[in-house]
């Protein structure tokens, strides 16, 4: 069970990658993406973390920070074939990201070392575990679409699984 910290996206985008993520489970047959809020990652903890002290460490990350426009454009592949959007890199984001990381990196660890600052891509999941030749086409098939949003990110969302399920559920926010 990992728990992710990042912004929701908001409409009409939240709207958009559901669709999205309708549309490659009703074309392609794949399983629909795992975490059902769409979001980017700030940085992912592993199970064992005290969610009220994960919420209070992100207030106090991100207190000085005020809401801020993202860009997105494009797709990327990463290993394991998922394919994703990517979110354009900011000075007002990266200080985000490195102040949200600062404060909860002594709450937990993190699953993987892809969240931390020196090999962050912010990204919105589009598609999990996919075989290459499904990748290329879920590829070709985004393409169609239009990716390029300004997002204005004013919210950090704390998801986790629950404990009897999969999917995750959003167990806390922090307003920036």
């Amino acid at each position: 069970m990992t728990t992710i910290i990042g912004p929701t996206l908001p409409e009409p985008y939240f709207g958009r990658v559901e669709s999205i993520w309708d549309e490659l489970v009703a074309e392609f047959g794949i399983e629909r993406y795992v975490n059902p809020f769409p979001h980017f990652t700030l940085y992912a903890l592993d199970d064992a973390v005290d969610i009220p002290a994960v919420k209070a460490a992100v207030e106090e990350g991100v207190r000085d920070h005020a809401p801020c426009t993202v860009h997105t454009d494009g797709l990327g592949i990463f290993p394991g074939n998922h394919v994703w959007l990517p979110v354009a890199k900011s000075p007002q984001l990266t200080a985000l990201h490195e102040d949200v990381v600062q404060a909860v990196a002594d709450l937990g660890s993190a699953p993987v070392p892809f969240y931390e600052p020196s090999r962050w891509f912010p990204h919105v999941g589009l598609a999990l575990n996919v075989d290459d030749k499904l990748a290329g086409e879920i590829v070709s098939f985004l393409l169609e679409c239009d990716l390029e949003w300004d997002v204005t990110v004013d919210t950090i969302a704390i998801t986790r699984p629950p404990t009897a399920g999969a999917e995750h559920e959003i167990v806390a926010t922090v307003d920036l």
